[in-house]
C-alpha cells in the first residue's frame, strides 16, 4: 500500500460512497484525524489492508462507513467486496494507534482510581499509575500532533495554533467515544505542545 501514488480511479461513479485520490489530494474530501489515506491497488482487497495496517478488519470498517458487510440491511453503504483500484481508504496512523494504546492505559487507570481502595498503600498506588499513565497518553498525543503537522504558516505561532487545531481534532476523537478524561488531556498535551513551539530557541 502507498499514500497516495496509485492509479486514477475508473471505477463506477458511486458519489459519497467512493473517495477518489484526487477529492484527498484537492481536501474535498478531509482525511479523517489519526487516519492516512491508502490508495486501492490492482488486487487489493480490505482484509489485505487490514492485515497490512495491522488492525481488525472491523476497525478498517469502522474507518470506512461507506463499506458494509451486510450493505442490504446497510443503507448508504456497498459490499465489502467491492473496492475499485485507485479509490482511496483510509487506515489508522502508527501515531493513533500508539496514543490509542497509551490511551486506554490512561483509561483503565482512572477506572481503577475510582474503585475504593482497601488502604492508604494502594490509593497511592492507584494515583501514581493515574499520572503515569496520563503523562505516557500525553507524550504520545504529542507525537500524533507533531507527525501530523504541515508547518505550512509563517510563524512559530501559526505552528503553535496547527498543534493546538491538531490536538483538537484527537480530543473529538475520543469525545465521540465517550471519554471526556482523555479528550481533555488531549488538549492538555496540545496546548503543552504550541507553548514548546512558541518557546523553541
Amino acid at each position: 500500500m502507498t499514500a497516495l501514488n496509485g492509479p486514477s480511479y475508473a471505477g463506477p461513479q458511486l458519489g459519497a460512497l467512493v473517495n477518489t485520490k484526487s477529492e484527498v489530494e484537492t481536501a474535498q474530501v478531509v482525511t479523517p484525524s489519526g487516519m492516512k489515506p491508502i490508495v486501492v491497488q490492482p488486487g487489493d482487497n480490505l482484509s489485505q489492508i487490514a492485515a497490512d495496517n495491522k488492525i481488525p478488519l472491523a476497525e478498517l470498517l469502522a474507518a470506512n462507513p461507506q463499506f458494509s458487510l451486510d450493505p442490504a440491511s446497510n443503507p448508504n453503504t456497498r459490499s465489502a467486496d467491492l473496492i475499485y483500484p485507485g479509490e482511496v481508504v483510509f487506515a489508522p496512523t502508527a501515531e493513533a494507534k500508539a496514543t490509542d494504546a497509551a490511551g486506554a492505559k490512561y483509561d483503565t487507570a482512572i477506572q481503577a482510581s475510582e474503585q475504593l481502595s482497601t488502604n492508604r498503600g494502594e490509593w497511592e498506588d492507584k494515583s501514581k499509575d493515574v499520572t503515569t499513565t496520563k503523562n505516557d497518553f500525553k507524550q504520545a498525543v504529542q507525537a500524533e500532533i507533531d507527525a501530523g503537522m504541515s508547518y505550512s504558516g509563517n510563524s512559530r505561532e501559526d505552528y503553535g495554533n496547527e498543534a493546538v487545531a491538531l490536538g483538537e481534532q484527537i480530543a473529538q476523537r475520543y469525545e465521540a467515544q465517550g471519554k471526556p478524561e482523555l479528550a481533555a488531556a488531549a488538549r492538555e498535551a496540545a496546548q503543552e505542545r504550541s507553548t514548546a513551539i512558541n518557546n523553541e530557541v
